[in-house]
């Protein structure tokens, strides 16, 4: 049974045929300019259209001057039906069996060739991209069987040769491209779906769909310049249109831009999560990340206040997170002993009262270092581990009452300011002080002229 593909080839064959050998077709301006031989250009051709002169007939190959001398010994070059001669209907026939033998060759390559070179590739992906490779190669290797056929064909003329040349061209670059289209779709599937934890592939889903347009635009646009130049079609003032249009388009959203590239930077180096607890210290904001955008970066304050922060700023500045990688934080506070107490029993009775609260990681040590001789006070520094930034005021709270109790119940005062003021006076600002206060029993006030 024959396939659709194989009835339209022979299809366009017959019909070529046909139509060459009632009326050969003129071509389109774009391609015919310049195509025949002393042909002069008119001064009004545009001068975007680059002219392009057919290749001459090539000689008869071997296969053709058998068929040629079989059918003049056979007299079927004096048979004539729909205006092709025995022999030409004998060379299409050969044709017609070259274009199948072509498409044959790439099924035959679609089913060994192609799964050897995928089979590195992991399932069900292998599957995914042999089933849109096997028929376009299959489609390729006909398209170059039927170019082939079609340059064998003598009674063809130059003018539809090279009309058929360029529909082929042209089928095959749109083939081609389709290719390598789903090469970059289910590359950019498998790599989505690779990434763990499933979190991690919605984090990364802006910018898998942003690369994958962009690859999508690259081969476009490359596909566009190959086909235009293959038309004879100057690209060059276009090309340089664009540039000029993109150009202006990068200046006027440089910002944008630079939001959107830190952005993907952040996608991929991932310095925070959505969820974490992050602080900013260039504009002094901290809280939880709700959203990690092209453009912006959302965070939830403490306060329920939702601060929008570019991307760009982000990149710029330090970032400290609180959640990653370990959620457990260390918190410190410092306490004040007078310098009449024990301070090893100060130490003591702090570590033991840290070390009983609710809430303070038994896996983990509780310091008191005694870090400053202060001028009226011993200070020291306390330290002690929580299971998670969160409870980090809670918990302020819970050890400094809990200090404070300890403290007090063991007797040990805790340090505060004292001055002492000395004033130098002569003999009679001493006796008016004293005179002010009163004279203290036995005490004789001296004569200033003694």
């Amino acid at each position: 049974m024959i396939s659709r593909t194989k009835l339209l080839i022979f299809s366009i064959l017959l019909a070529t045929a046909i139509l060459s050998a009632c009326s050969p077709p003129a071509l389109p301006a774009a391609i015919s300019a310049g195509s025949a031989p002393g042909a002069e250009s008119t001064s009004d051709q545009d001068p975007n259209l680059v002219e392009r002169t057919p290749e001459p007939t090539s000689t008869p190959d071997s296969l053709t001057r058998a068929v040629a001398d079989f059918g003049e010994s056979v007299g079927a070059d004096t048979v004539s039906f729909l205006g092709l001669t025995g022999t030409d209907w004998i060379n299409l026939g050969i044709s017609w069996l070259i274009v199948l033998a072509g498409y044959g060759i790439g099924g035959i390559i679609a089913r060994i060739i192609i799964p050897r070179l995928t089979r590195r590739v992991p399932h069900p992906y292998d599957r995914e991209i042999r089933t849109v490779i096997s028929p376009k190669i299959r489609q390729l290797f006909g398209l170059f069987g039927l170019w082939f056929a079609t340059q064998r064909l003598e009674f063809l003329g130059v003018d539809i040769k090279f009309f058929l040349y360029d529909l082929y061209f042209l089928l095959g670059l749109i083939i081609s491209t389709q290719i390598v289209l789903k090469i970059i779709d289910v590359g950019a599937k498998y790599y989505t779906e690779s990434l763990q934890p499933p979190e991690r592939q919605v984090e990364m889903a802006p910018i898998i769909s942003l690369l994958t347009r962009l690859a999508y635009a690259v081969v476009i646009v490359g596909v566009l310049a190959i086909g235009l130049d293959r038309l004879g079609i100057n690209i060059t003032a276009l090309a340089a249109a664009l540039g000029i249009a993109g150009l202006g388009f990068a200046l006027a959203a440089q910002d944008t831009i630079a939001d959107a590239i830190a952005g993907m930077l952040i996608l991929a180096d991932r310095p925070f999560r959505v969820g974490d607890r992050i602080f900013i210290q260039a504009i002094d904001t901290w809280g939880d990340v709700v959203e990690i955008g092209l453009r912006t970066t959302r965070i939830r304050t403490r306060d329920n206040r939702m601060v929008i922060v570019p991307n760009s700023t982000i990149s710029k500045n330090e970032v400290v997170n609180f959640s990653y990688p370990d959620p457990r934080y260390r918190i410190q506070t410092h306490v004040g002993i007078g310098y009449e107490a024990e301070f090893e029993k100060a130490r003591q009775v702090m570590i033991d009262a840290v070390r009983n609260t609710k809430g303070v990681l038994k896996d983990k040590p509780v310091e008191v270092l005694y870090i400053e001789m202060a001028d009226s006070e011993m200070k020291f520094r306390v330290r002690w581990w929580i299971d998670s930034y969160v409870d980090t005021r809670r918990m302020l709270d819970t050890i400094h009452t809990a200090l404070q109790n300890a403290l007090d119940g063991a007797g040990i005062p805790q340090a505060y300011p004292v001055r002492e003021l000395r004033n130098k006076m002569n003999s009679q600002e001493d006796i008016e002080l004293r005179s002010g206060l009163g004279k203290p029993d036995g005490l004789e006030v001296p004569n200033p002229e003694d």
